[in-house]
This record gives C-alpha cells, sequence and structure tokens, in this order.
C-alpha cells in the first residue's frame, strides 16, 4: 500500500531550513550598528525556523501509534553517526590530533566548536529519549493541552523576568537544555498530529491565515523593538518563549499545513526538503568559505550573502547526495 507523502510538512521544513540560513548570514549587516534595516528585518523572519522544525518532528513522531525504545534508540543511533562523521571529518581536515575529538563530538551537541548548531541534535536526542514515556502519558488532547499550559507558563515567567531584569534569563543556559521551549514546540506539533487533518483544514479560516500572515510580517518589526530596549541582545533565540512568537509559529504551521498542495506537482518540494537537513549541516561551512573569499562589508553585499550560502549549499549537498556513505550523513 502506498502511503501518501505530506507535501505540506515537506514544505514547512524547506521554509525552516531558508529561516535557519535567514539567521546566521544577516545579523552581521545590523549587529554592531544596532540599527534597523532590511537585514534586520530578515533576521528576525528567520526566528521561527527553529520552532517550525521542533514541530514538524513532533507532528511526525507522536503521530505515531506506538513509540519504542528500540524506534527511539535507532534514530538516536543515526543522529550520533550524523553529528561524529562531520566532527571527525573536519577534525581530520584541520588535523586538530591535540583535541581529543570523542571531546568535540559532545562538544558539538552542547553548543561549542565547529558544529555548534548541533545543539539542535542533542536538545533532540533529549527529546527522543524522553518519548516512549511521553506517548503513554499523553493519551488524550486533554493531556496535551494540561503539559502545553504548564509549559506556556514556564516560558510567560522567563519573560517577565526578563522585562523585569532588562536581559534574557535564557542566556544562562545554552540551548540544548532549554527542554522546557522544546518541549513545547514538539508537543504542539504532537496535538495538531491527532486532528485529522480536512478537521484542521477546515478549522483553520481563510481570516485566520490572513492574520497569521500578517503577524509573521510585522513580527520582525516587535522582535527588534523588543530586542533594543528590552533585552539589549539582538540573538533571535531569546524570544522563543515568548507568547507572540508561539502563537505566529502555530499560525505559520497550520497556514502551511493546510494550503493545497499535490504531490505530483510539488517534487520541487520535496527534493528540497530531502536537502534541508545536509543544508543545516553545511551552511556555516560555506559562509565561512564564502567570507574568505569575497568578504563583505556593506549592506548591498550582505543581502547577497544569505541567497549565495543558500544557493552554494544546496548544491553541495546535491553532490554530497549523489556519493556512497555521504548520502547518509546529509540526511536524518
Amino acid at each position: 500500500m502506498h502511503k501518501t507523502r505530506n507535501i505540506n510538512l515537506d514544505l514547512i521544513k524547506v521554509l525552516a531550513c531558508i529561516g535557519v540560513v535567514l539567521l546566521h548570514t544577516t545579523m552581521i549587516g545590523f549587529k554592531d550598528t544596532g540599527s534597523w534595516n532590511l537585514l534586520a528585518y530578515l533576521y528576525y523572519l528567520g526566528t521561527y525556523s527553529i520552532p517550525l522544525f521542533f514541530m514538524v518532528n513532533g507532528y511526525l513522531l507522536l503521530g505515531k501509534r506506538n513509540i519504542t525504545y528500540s524506534y527511539i534508540l535507532q534514530k538516536v543511533k543515526w543522529i550520533l553517526i550524523i553529528v561524529s562523521s562531520w566532527t571527525i571529518i573536519v577534525w581530520l581536515f584541520k588535523r586538530d590530533f591535540a583535541v581529543n575529538p570523542i571531546k568535540k563530538i559532545v562538544g558539538s551537541l552542547l553548543q561549542k566548536g565547529d558544529f555548534s548548531q548541533f545543539w539542535f541534535f542533542g536538545a533532540l536526542i533529549l527529546i527522543y529519549l524522553c518519548l516512549p514515556i511521553l506517548n503513554k502519558i499523553l493519551n488524550s488532547k486533554r493531556r496535551y493541552l494540561h503539559i502545553l499550559s504548564c509549559l506556556i507558563a514556564i516560558g510567560l515567567i522567563f519573560e517577565l523576568a526578563n522585562i523585569i531584569l532588562q536581559m534574557p534569563l535564557q542566556s544562562y543556559v545554552i540551548q540544548t537544555f532549554r527542554l522546557w521551549t522544546w518541549f513545547f514546540y514538539y508537543l504542539l506539533g504532537g496535538l495538531l498530529a491527532q486532528f485529522d487533518k480536512d478537521f484542521i483544514k477546515n478549522g483553520f479560516k481563510r481570516w485566520m491565515k490572513v492574520a497569521a500572515m500578517l503577524s509573521l510580517l510585522i513580527s520582525p518589526v516587535i522582535l527588534f523593538f523588543l530586542a533594543k530596549t528590552i533585552y539589549h541582545n539582538f540573538f533571535a533565540e531569546y524570544f522563543y518563549d515568548i507568547l507572540f512568537v508561539k502563537i505566529v509559529s502555530l499560525g505559520i504551521f497550520l497556514t502551511v499545513l493546510t494550503l493545497s498542495l499535490k504531490e505530483n506537482k510539488s517534487k520541487w518540494i520535496v527534493t528540497l526538503s530531502n536537502q534541508t537537513m545536509g543544508v543545516f549541516i553545511v551552511h556555516t561551512y560555506v559562509m565561512k568559505v564564502l567570507e574568505k573569499l569575497f568578504g563583505f562589508s556593506y549592506t548591498g553585499a550582505y543581502l547577497l550573502f544569505p541567497i549565495f550560502t543558500l544557493c552554494i549549499s544546496l548544491i553541495v549537498v546535491s553532490l554530497l547526495m549523489k556519493i556512497p556513505y555521504f548520502n547518509r550523513i546529509v540526511k536524518l
């Protein structure tokens, strides 16, 4: 029996991947001056990429009826293989033999070293290990709502503290361990998977889509204002606990989830979706190469930086996917 692929989830992954590239390539164009410009706008649009990645993963895994430890350990094994492979490749390339490679692998999962973006995999491993137990606890939509309400309350406490202290309290916790945030988005995706897609499509009205898109478009202005006047820190990672960001993330997810897409006419989405994890892995090194080769010192050049980074990363990943063994470490 042919299993129908959810192209909408593929499109969400593609949008989230673009958002990650924006997060890593645009801040350099406004952080030092602290001035509002197009790069600041694009940077804060990328805020929603990480929430969307967690929501997609939660939708896919918590949508399963049974989640066994053997299945989870297999997922964790492949994450560790990917993280270890790329870390050792760079370790060998740099001939950094004075440093224990195991230390570098663990460090990358803790937001350190050559692949600091691998903190996402570290957080994902921690969530995965909890899933078999969570899947038994989350036996009804009401349970989901109870736990999500508790996680929202924790997020609001952090935000209140941030406003009082005029700084992001989350800065004292590396992203790998901000599990109150990642569990929220993961479980939110899981809750949506409990509903029939047609039910969501009928319930999420057109005016809601319009409101979600308008909120998305104006949100960078709001986030920049908060970053400059309250947080005194421009990093988007400190906004994931804001209720507004959670609502907008949900709106984006539902808007794309309810689009009418057909698999036979959306092959390009599937192709790009299959490359998203590879782009997530290699784009930071593509950035470094581009900076070394060309340098970027003015706003116009910075606007080209995310475009070049994304396009070259896609080309690199598409080539790696054709090479035996490498094709297994550019997708999860």
